[in-house]
């Protein structure tokens, strides 16, 4: 559990009423809802994996929670992330999101954070939460979220959907495995992530409650956790899969001393709307659209080329690029977890 030797405190009578149902379970009562009261969570992103917990673990009371995510929503996220409507087009989503969980649940603080991800901000971030729940969809976040998690001894619940197919674990808990143990950091990234890919919205539910039923247990202390293996989950048959994770074995610690937390190893260059079309005046510039063609005839920018992601694993298409428009060239990639 977290914080098992603090001192308790009172249970306001307004908390009383809106936690009652936790509060006479045996195994949580009043205890495990203060520590809950105490928890602090930060959500890295606020797409359709996070948007299940949010909304549960907001109204279970989880006193401080962050949300990181710098996108605005789209009417295409309406399918799966169910925390926001149409009222909420354009809207940055860390924002809108809060909007509404403070609807849900005025009793606990939500902080945001409408900026990206990366390597230079994520010491901070991450070291002022007891658990980071991980709702991302691309390799590198997972992997500096599984980094620093080990480094501030952070509690790292991992989530991840493809189609029918869901995958959930606990990493960096009780000296577990971590997520570098599950996919090794060179061997992966050139998965497809939700970019390029469908998803039946349902499993990024299903997966986003089994990573808040985690936390829950995790800071109340009851229950076996999701630790030394992961599930996979398939809508289809309905299946589970139990994998245990094998250790990488003799893989290079990392020193806690020799980490900045300001640091910047790795800040991806992201272009923001007026800058696109700033650079894309100029005509030594070129703009290749990554999206599956259906997304691209719905919206695109104008004198944008259409390139599938999947098209790019192979190794004739980005000589054809080079060869074809010899300038430099922009990737267009839209965020769609």
């Amino acid at each position: 559990m977290l914080n098992p030797k603090i001192k308790l405190k009172e249970i306001k009578y307004r908390e009383y009423e809106r936690y009652s149902r936790h509060i006479i379970l045996e195994n949580i009562n009043k205890e495990g809802q203060i520590r809950i009261k105490l928890a602090k969570i930060l959500f890295v992103g606020a797409g359709g994996i996070n948007s299940s917990s949010l909304l549960y673990l907001t109204a279970c009371g989880i006193g401080l929670i962050g949300i990181i995510d710098n996108d605005e929503i789209e009417i295409s996220n309406l399918q799966r992330q169910i925390i926001y409507n149409i009222n909420d087009l354009k809207i940055n989503k860390a924002k809108a999101a809060k909007n509404h969980l403070q609807l849900i649940n005025p009793l606990i603080k939500i902080k945001t954070y409408n900026y990206f991800f990366s390597e230079s901000n994520a010491y901070n971030l991450i070291a002022e939460y007891d658990i980071i729940i991980d709702g991302t969809d691309n390799f590198t976040s997972r992997y500096i979220i599984s980094r620093y998690c080990f480094l501030l001894h952070k509690v790292h619940i991992y989530g991840a959907v493809d189609k029918f197919v869901g995958e959930v674990s606990v990493f960096n808990y009780q000296n577990g495995p971590r997520y570098n143990d599950l996919y090794k950091e060179s061997s992966n990234q050139s998965r497809e992530n939700c970019n390029s890919i469908g998803i039946l919205n349902t499993i990024t539910g299903i997966i986003g409650l089994i990573q808040a039923t985690e936390a829950i247990k995790i800071i109340a202390g009851i229950g076996n956790i999701i630790n030394g293996y992961f599930i996979r989950y398939n809508l289809l048959d309905l299946s589970t899969q139990k994998i245990v994770i094998k250790p990488i074995k003799n893989s290079k610690k990392i020193q806690k001393n020799k980490i900045d937390k300001n640091n910047n190893i790795f800040k991806p260059n992201y272009i923001q709307k007026n800058e696109l079309k700033r650079l894309l005046l100029h005509k030594s510039y070129k703009l290749i659209d990554i999206r599956e063609p259906i997304e691209f005839e719905l919206q695109h920018m104008n004198n944008s080329v259409n390139i599938p992601l999947k098209q790019f694993k192979r190794k004739k298409t980005l000589k054809n690029i080079i060869k074809e428009y010899n300038k430099k060239f922009l990737l267009f990639i839209v965020t769609m977890n």
